[in-house]
């Protein structure tokens, strides 16, 4: 019940947090709301969380912090003039009834239905199989969970001292604030904590995915695109792992999700591109990939300056950093302050450079990288070919692509070229780091690369 009431209060912070942001938009999505607010909240209370326990706020106190919060943010979205000529699209009851007497419509219904009962209860199977997750939850996050809620005034030194490269105390703590955030209420380190967490921001991402693509194209092929995630046997394996992976790859949806929402229309909201920029610092806030991902962000931003007025693209930089910043201020103090040298980055020297120059450590993560996209989702059968068939069917639309969709994509190859070269300067031995991190690297963009996919395809259909 404790749990229950502190994820209420997450999702009612995340909520009324969003809906600031959407407040003046022409729109609004109750799904895409719906799938966006919990994990932000959850992230935002893990910041709440870390930050006030750093100050010896005591937990109730830390929770009245969330709650005026939530009240502050209430009262501004009752205080502030609503958008005078909302339009709810996707939730029509007339539209959604029509669309339920079309056959095709209705099976893909049944059968998401039944994939996402079966996916939740393989979840629940792998976890109680497997309650505390599967290595790096137990040697990573869910270890430095335990080290807060059992040392709250002294974690910080805790953390500065441990300069083992096994427990990577330097890894970001949005989860491992939220867990520990949890089992201090509860007073004791259950399980169903981590498991919890790993369930919400596994089905929020297949949910929001889901939502997006019929938002922007229709709702038949938002259900194919949430089927894609649902009949992905490796997807579910990340999700119960209770790995940050699934963390990460939600956040990195969401920012792509809220800067293609951001430019859907001549006028750019500029709101929503603060809301990526919030999206795209709890990537940070995640896993170090995040801090990649935001950099990668910035730079593919700089590729529609050919198409677009200087001022107008460099205003919305501005506001994509201004969303960005309040949080990578906080990950940098816990990076400079708190946590220890990061074990790649500590270990560079001057065999970096012969790393950079030995050809054969191109040509090993090259391979690696080719027979990871072919195998990649552990499918019975390579389901490239099917995005493949998706292109050659239906073609690709152009004009659609310009001048936000190339910005996505760019930022897609652009976090591949990183991946490339930090295992090129890794002091890991190679072949041993591809192999346990490379499948979980590119099952991060997977989510991102299936939205953009389904968006690319096509003509845009009207929006029912």
């Amino acid at each position: 019940m404790i749990l229950f009431f502190l994820i209420l209060v997450s999702f009612i912070l995340g909520f009324s947090f969003c809906f600031a942001l959407f407040r003046n938009t022409a729109f609004y999505n109750l799904r895409i709301l719906f799938n966006l607010s919990i994990p932000i909240g959850i992230g935002v209370s893990s910041i709440v969380f870390v930050l006030l326990s750093i100050m010896d706020f005591t937990p109730l106190l830390i929770l009245f912090v969330q709650i005026i919060l939530i009240l502050f943010l209430f009262y501004n979205n009752l205080k502030s003039k609503p958008y005078s000529n909302y339009t709810i699209i996707n939730g029509g009851i007339s539209n959604l009834k029509k669309q339920v007497q079309e056959p095709i419509f209705l099976l893909l219904i049944i059968i998401y239905i039944y994939a996402w009962i079966t996916n939740a209860g393989i979840f629940f199977f792998d976890s109680v199989k497997e309650p505390h997750g599967l290595w790096d939850a137990f040697n990573y996050w869910n270890l430095k969970a335990k080290i807060i809620n059992r040392s709250p005034n002294n974690w910080p030194a805790l953390f500065h001292q441990m300069v083992s490269e096994d427990f990577h105390p330097d890894y970001p703590l949005l989860q491992t604030g939220y867990i520990a955030y949890c089992w201090t209420f509860l007073k004791n380190e259950s399980v169903w904590v981590p498991i919890t967490i790993s369930f919400i921001f596994t089905f929020c991402t297949i949910g929001l995915l889901s939502a997006s693509v019929s938002f922007f194209t229709n709702r038949i092929r938002g259900l194919i695109a949430g089927l894609t995630l649902l009949c992905t046997p490796f997807y579910m394996t990340m999700g119960d792992s209770q790995y940050a992976d699934i963390t990460v790859g939600f956040f990195y949806l969401a920012t792509v999700v809220l800067l293609t929402l951001a430019r859907d229309e001549p006028i750019i909201k500029l709101q929503l591109l603060i809301a990526a920029g919030i999206t795209a610092s709890l990537c940070g806030w995640s896993k170090n990939e995040g801090l990649l991902f935001i950099a990668c962000l910035i730079i593919s931003q700089l590729t529609l300056f050919p198409v677009k007025n200087t001022r107008e693209l460099m205003n919305e930089i501005k506001y994509l950093i201004l969303g960005i910043l309040p949080v990578l201020l906080i990950i940098l103090y816990y990076k400079m302050r708190i946590a220890p040298s990061n074990d790649i980055l500590k270990a560079q020297g001057e065999k970096t450079l012969t790393k950079l120059t030995d050809c054969s450590r191109y040509a090993t993560i090259a391979k690696w990288y080719i027979s990871t996209i072919a195998s990649f989702g552990k499918w019975m059968v390579n389901p490239w070919w099917f995005f493949l068939f998706g292109v050659l069917y239906k073609g690709i639309n152009i004009k659609k692509m310009f001048p936000g969709m190339i910005a996505n994509y760019t930022l897609l190859v652009l976090m591949l070229v990183g991946f490339f070269f930090i295992y090129i300067v890794t002091p890991l031995n190679l072949e041993f780091h591809l192999s346990t991190s490379l499948h979980r690297l590119f099952f991060q963009l997977f989510p991102t690369f299936i939205f953009l996919y389904f968006l690319s395809i096509g003509n845009r259909t009207s929006i029912t």
